[in-house]
């Protein structure tokens, strides 16, 4: 069985902050990276919407998604919300088999 999971967040940038926030979400995908059980991790801006950011990560298991989101640099988010950088954020979970097949493939 494969327990390959995704961790799907979208950010909304709070007004004229997108590029502030991109290069705080940037630092967070590189530490991401290095994680242990990550097999991606990226950052994209929407293309129709300049203050919308996609996170995607791609984790070996579900317990290797539960420990990056233990990990310091993922509190960063809480942090962007509690000093206005943030105004929505979504975030989602979805086992590979699932994701492959709403096209949200890796």
């Amino acid at each position: 069985m494969n327990d390959t999971t995704l961790s799907l967040a979208q950010v909304r940038a709070s007004f004229g902050r997108s590029e502030e926030l991109g290069l705080r979400l940037g630092e967070l995908v590189l530490r991401a990276r290095h994680d242990s059980g990550c097999l991606g991790y990226e950052l994209l801006r929407d293309a129709q919407q300049d203050d919308l950011w996609h996170l995607r990560g791609c984790w070996d298991s579900p317990a290797a998604l539960h420990a990056h989101l233990q990990q310091p640099h993922v509190q960063l988010l809480a942090r962007l919300v509690a000093c206005g950088l943030i105004r929505q954020m979504s975030l989602a979970t979805a086992r590979a088999e699932t994701a492959y097949s709403l096209g949200l493939a890796w």
